[in-house]
């Protein structure tokens, strides 16, 4: 049985600019430890799947749509 999945859109809070620009600082270093730590793994999935389009993400804006 195919399984149905969808986004649902995260209610962010109110942020000064300064926590905002801290945030988004956090996240990138995350990013750039993660990236560095599987690098290996990433580079071999890219190298098998170059004949793959990258994968197709639904905007936040259709997810109001109804299905009917």
């Amino acid at each position: 049985m195919k399984r149905n999945f969808f986004l649902i859109p995260m209610l962010m809070p109110k942020l000064s600019d300064r926590a905002a620009v801290q945030l988004v600082d956090i996240l990138e270093q995350l990013t750039d430890c993660v990236q560095q730590f599987y690098r290996p793994q990433i580079e071999r999935w890219r190298r098998q799947n170059q004949t793959l389009s990258p994968p197709i993400h639904r905007s936040f804006a259709k997810l109001d749509d109804e299905p009917f």
